[in-house]
């Protein structure tokens, strides 16, 4: 086990960020992680990890690929109303036992606010930590029955990315209304127009 300072937790955002690294540009699958060393920038970036002793394999490619991929499944199961595939729960269930543990120790007579500090215990990889940091927010969403009619994907379908509605209304439909939004709105209009030429007799 290793005892470090405690890495800060991700935030739902930062999850959604992770599962829209699979991507859909014009409709055509655009995959972020393109390489290994392309996933741990990212997870290096983004949750923190040190990725420096971390192999460049096609099976930690494939570890991060899998969890993303369960993660996936879990949010559009939610949106679509039905059962999520039993491997995704299975897979969400592996990645959060690797969770580490925070202690409060002694921190001596110099240090830390009233003498204690606070340390992270883990035994998994630097890799398995971070996927577990990423799945936790998105665990206790779905945990969550006000968090999940809040969940949403684009209803751009050229583009499908999830995201949260955190709007007043609650009634957000586009990942981005400057681009999927107004995209959408244009192609109506094409639409209305293309019906007004055709004839009516």
């Amino acid at each position: 086990m290793n005892d470090l300072a405690p890495s800060p937790q991700p935030d739902l955002e930062t999850t959604l960020d992770f599962i829209n690294t699979a991507e859909l540009e014009r409709g055509r699958p655009v995959d972020a992680f393109d390489s290994t060393r392309a996933a741990l920038d990212w997870l290096q970036g983004r949750v923190g990890i040190d990725a420096s002793g971390v192999p460049e394999s096609a099976a930690v490619l494939a570890r991060v690929v899998r969890a993303r991929t369960a993660f996936r499944e879990l949010w559009d199961s939610v949106i679509e109303g039905r059962t999520a595939d039993g491997a995704a729960l299975d897979e969400m269930n592996r990645v959060l036992r690797h969770r580490s543990l925070l202690e409060l120790r002694a921190a001596g007579p110099d240090g830390g606010v009233a003498g204690y500090r606070l340390a992270e215990r883990t035994s998994a990889d630097p890799v398995d930590g971070a996927l577990a940091r990423l799945a936790e927010p998105l665990a206790l969403t779905l945990g969550s029955t006000d968090a999940i009619g809040r969940m949403r994907t684009c209803a751009d379908d050229e583009c499908r990315w999830v995201f949260f509605d955190g709007s007043r209304t609650h009634q957000r439909r586009w990942c981005d209304m400057a681009s999927c939004g107004n995209r959408a709105k244009a192609a109506r209009h094409r639409a209305r127009a293309r019906a007004g030429d055709q004839p009516t007799g």
